[in-house]
Parts: C-alpha cells; sequence; structure tokens
C-alpha cells in the first residue's frame, strides 16, 4: 500500500514514494504537517539515516528546520547514530532552543527515554552546549574586539563548578538554580565588577598624582 503522504513515506524510509512525492514538489523536503513535523524529523526519529542524510544532500532539505514547538530534527533523535550524523555530517545545530528555551540536549535528558543520546550531546562540550540561565538572571552575548590585553581570564576553577552543576540531575530543582545564581553573581564580581572598581580607583589616583 502506497503512502498516503511524504511525512508517513519518511516514517516508513519509503525511499521509492518520497521520490515521487519530491519530483511533483520539491519544496515538500521541509514542509511542515498539522503538528508541524516535516519529513527530516521523521527521518531521524525512525532513525532512517541514508534517508536523512539523501534529504539534506540531494533534496536541499534543512537539518535545522523547526517544527511548531521550535524543535530541529536533532530534538527528535533516538539514537547516537542518528544524532553523530546530525551533528558531525550534516552541520546540526546543537545550540539550538525551541520555544521553550531548551537545547536538544536538555529536552531529550528531560524526556528521561533516550539518557545514550543526552549524553552524547552534553558531551559536545561547553563551547556547543551552554546551560540555560535560572529565573531572574539574563545573559547576553555579543562580539566585540580582542580585550585579551585588559580584561581577566575565566576563572578554570568557577567554570568547572558551573559544568558540574548544570550537569546534575537536579539541574531545574530551586537549590540548584540558587546555586547558580550565586556562582552567575560570583563570576560577575570577579571578573567583571572587582576589576571594574579598580581600574577606577587607578584612574583617580593618576589623575590626582
Amino acid at each position: 500500500m502506497p503512502s498516503p503522504n511524504i511525512w508517513i513515506a519518511a516514517s516508513d524510509g519509503d525511499i521509492a514514494a518520497i521520490g515521487q512525492f519530491l519530483a511533483r514538489d520539491p519544496t515538500a523536503v521541509n514542509s511542515h504537517d498539522k503538528n508541524g513535523y516535516t519529513p527530516i524529523h521523521a527521518a531521524v526519529s525512525y532513525n532512517h539515516v541514508s534517508l536523512l542524510k539523501s534529504l539534506v544532500r540531494n533534496h536541499g532539505g534543512n537539518v535545522n528546520v523547526e517544527d511548531h514547538d521550535g524543535d530541529t530534527p536533532l530534538f527528535a533523535a533516538e539514537t547516537v547514530d542518528v544524532a553523530k550524523v546530525l551533528i558531525e555530517e550534516l552541520g546540526a545545530d546543537s545550540g539550538h532552543r525551541n520555544s521553550s528555551g531548551l537545547v536538544a540536549a536538555e529536552a531529550i535528558e528531560e524526556d528521561g527515554q533516550f539518557p545514550l543520546v543526552a549524553a552524547y550531546l552534553r558531551d559536545l562540550g561547553p563551547s556547543d552546549f551552554v546551560p540555560k540561565p535560572p529565573p531572574g538572571v539574563s545573559v547576553s552575548l555579543s562580539a566585540v574586539d580582542d580585550t585579551s590585553d585588559t580584561l581577566p581570564p575565566v576563572d578554570d576553577a568557577l567554570r568547572q563548578m558551573i559544568q558540574e552543576l548544570a550537569s546534575r540531575a537536579d539541574f531545574g530543582s530551586e537549590e540548584a538554580q540558587r546555586e547558580l545564581r550565586n556562582l552567575v553573581t560570583r563570576a560577575v564580581h570577579d571578573h567583571i565588577v572587582e576589576p571594574e572598581v579598580e581600574r577606577s580607583v587607578r584612574q583617580r589616583q593618576d589623575g590626582n598624582s
């Protein structure tokens, strides 16, 4: 029985049917069903790795296409193999946040069904995964000129403490969030406030000399 639509065809790994759908409408590769799912999400969810590669490489599929919840196909990964293909071969963005503010590592870990996938995404490192700040704390990132000569280096011990806290199972608890706020406050004080105060004092002293 032929697949009734491209999303079911992708779920079934029915390459022939998908070819027919895309021949009629090439843009269907990134199309959404009523739930916001795309053929790429379906291929990832059902671990059809060869189909996934074909949809992205041969048919112009967007590896970071979002569903209605802002989830990219990476959020649908159920095996480490397909997650690796998304990240290491197709260039999926592991730092993308969905409409709930979660990256794929957090969403999969929160769901609790695929811990190996969550662990793989976590192991990508802090450059790829940045924990969501706790309520009441906002972080703004922007490109700046190289100021390595004027700004102090990041405290490695403090960075390690923050990473360890973010990896805890109770990271979403009130206690853990309070600890994170304290660490963030400490980092701001040690690396921004205190150096700025010292700089201001030195400038006043130099001006009075």
